[in-house]
């Protein structure tokens, strides 16, 4: 069964309005990235424990964390650094009785991506963290790390090879991966042997060429298509809008590279409200579709 959820901190920070953000829009889960402008691994044990007890009382759940572990540089000590943040997040996830954890593969240096050869030892300790906690990390694909597409993203999880890692599939980032992957179908049948997850966003490209999301139906994803292959496909697992879309303005480059924080949720109420009803009416559609 496909359920719907959102990334709280594309509308809010305030977590009791995400809980009634998703209610009005008829989601089942909220992903948690960053709430009272902390990020989900630094928010305390007892809020935590408090978010749990309100998202039981509303028949909600969290699908998964929106981290941002290794989003940084792969260097030793930002490295030591990161496990924490992981030891963190499983701490985190432990309490809101969630499995999934998002990370990525490291900025990329300027000198151009490493490839999954290269990035395959950086994730030994990790792995052998996640087993021991129970948890796994789906990587993303992101034009700012060393996998800018799906295609790279599987090739680093082949090498991996391990039940701690899986894959979140962003069809949205696709549109702003410098090597050009087609969304659907190249970037999911790239994945799709490794997707636990989905985040969703649409873009498309403004007069100048340059990548600029707006609503879920409206950019070059290709929605549509790719909702009635995962209905055909029996997809039992999550859709989660991580929008990025504004309607007054535009966010800047440093806050899609490091979402976080009252800042970058300025203003994404109302673009989350459209995308959501979005969405929910895209999907539905497929599901009439199949059912004919």
């Amino acid at each position: 069964m496909i359920r719907l959820a959102f990334i709280t901190d594309e509308a809010t920070q305030d977590f009791d309005e995400a809980l009634r953000f998703a209610r009005e829009h008829g989601l089942q889960g909220l992903e948690l990235r960053s709430v009272q402008d902390m990020p989900i691994d630094l928010v305390p044990r007892s809020e935590l424990r408090r978010f749990r007890r309100e998202l039981d009382r509303h028949g909600l759940c969290v699908p998964n964390l929106a981290g941002s572990f290794y989003k940084c540089a792969p260097d030793g000590d930002a490295a030591q650094e990161e496990l924490k943040k992981l030891e963190r997040l499983c701490d985190a996830a432990d309490i809101l009785g969630c499995r999934f954890i998002r990370g990525f593969a490291f900025f990329a240096p300027d000198s151009g991506p490493l490839d999954a050869a290269q990035l395959e030892p950086w994730f030994s300790r990790p792995a052998k963290l996640l087993l021991r906690r129970g948890k796994t990390l789906l990587l993303e694909a992101d034009p700012s790390v060393n996998t800018t597409n799906h295609r790279t993203l599987a090739q680093l999880l082949q090498r991996l090879d391990s039940n701690a890692f899986g894959a979140i599939y962003d069809p949205g980032n696709d549109v702003f991966d410098p090597q050009g992957e087609k969304p659907y179908p190249d970037g999911y049948e790239a994945v799709q042997a490794y997707v636990r997850h989905i985040h969703v966003k649409d873009a498309v490209y403004d007069a100048a060429g340059r990548p600029v999301c707006v609503c879920i139906g409206q950019g070059l994803v290709g929605y549509p298509a790719l909702l009635s292959r995962l209905v055909r496909e029996r997809y039992d697992g999550w859709l989660s809008l991580e929008t990025h879309y504004r309607k007054q303005a535009a966010l800047s480059e440093a806050q899609m590279r490091v979402p976080q924080g009252s800042a970058f949720s300025h203003g994404g109420w109302d673009a989350a409200a459209e995308s959501a009803d979005a969405l929910r009416a895209l999907l539905e559609q497929a599901q009439k579709e199949a059912a004919v």
